[in-house]
């Protein structure tokens, strides 16, 4: 069901207990179709299309807090209370943030192909280098060049038009505002430290965007945790193996229930 609130908009499946799934950045929630779809006998899905993106990319991506304060307000209006918060790597920042204001409300969090570290400052280097690209040269000599770093080389022919289709349309404004977004985002490793819930980390050992020592290291400092480790897999499990990213899903809702 395709629903609407404060002209965000979001998908919601299924019944049960409460998940909500926020995609990254250039992407929309169609990301999670496989996972929601599979997931909804026994959880209520829900997957949002972050401001500006998807079908909400009228609105304006302003910062990383104001939109977890916008999905915050999504979620009350939803009566998702201990809800589990997934977010793939630029939604996993703005899952940290909300979980640095209402962990109260999350009964767990999982970080996919993502980080609660802040940019570092060659990072932040490369960001500004970015912008300054687009500016120049368009968006579609970007898109060129971004999108073959989200997935494992031996899935990139395979993936490589249903991944323009998914970028492709991301308003310029959107993908500068990210870019400044994410560039000045503060680290969450306290707040993952002070969390006493079950915490994700899924990473593709051919994803680039992260070490496997820094996840690893992040985990550690959690009071409870899971790593899942996936080989052959890049920035994007979601559509480079969708049932190997089902699977670690799963078996994070199942350690969940055990512990909690």
């Amino acid at each position: 069901m395709e629903l609407n609130f404060n002209n965000i908009s979001y998908t919601k499946v299924g019944s049960g207990p409460h998940l909500c799934f926020l995609h990254g950045f250039c992407e929309d929630s169609t990301i999670w179709n496989h996972l929601i779809y599979s997931l909804k006998e026994n959880y209520t899905c829900i997957a949002i299309d972050l401001p500006g993106f998807g079908k909400s990319k009228q609105l304006s991506f302003t910062n990383i807090p104001e939109i977890a304060q916008s999905v915050n307000q999504l979620l009350e209006k939803e009566n998702a209370q201990n809800c589990i918060l997934f977010g793939h790597s630029m939604g996993g920042y703005i899952a940290a943030d909300y979980l640095e204001k209402f962990a109260y409300q999350l009964h767990a969090v999982g970080f996919i192909h993502s980080t609660v570290l802040n940019d570092s400052d060659l990072k932040k280097k490369n960001r500004k280098k970015t912008i300054d690209f687009i500016k120049q040269h368009g968006t579609n000599d970007f898109f060129r060049l971004f999108i073959p770093g989200l997935v494992a080389l031996r899935n990139r022919g395979r993936l490589r038009e249903q991944l323009t289709q998914l970028v492709s349309s991301t308003p310029t404004t959107s993908i500068v505002n990210g870019l400044k977004a994410m560039m000045i985002r503060p680290s969450h490793v306290n707040t993952i430290a002070h969390f006493n819930k079950p915490v994700l980390f899924m990473k593709g050992e051919e994803d680039t965007h992260y070490s496997s020592e820094e996840i690893y290291q992040q985990a550690s400092v959690c009071q409870t945790s899971q790593v899942s480790l996936l080989p052959d897999i890049g920035h994007l499990s979601m559509l480079e193996d969708q049932e190997k990213c089902l699977i670690e899903v799963s078996r994070f809702l199942a350690f969940v229930e055990a512990v909690t």
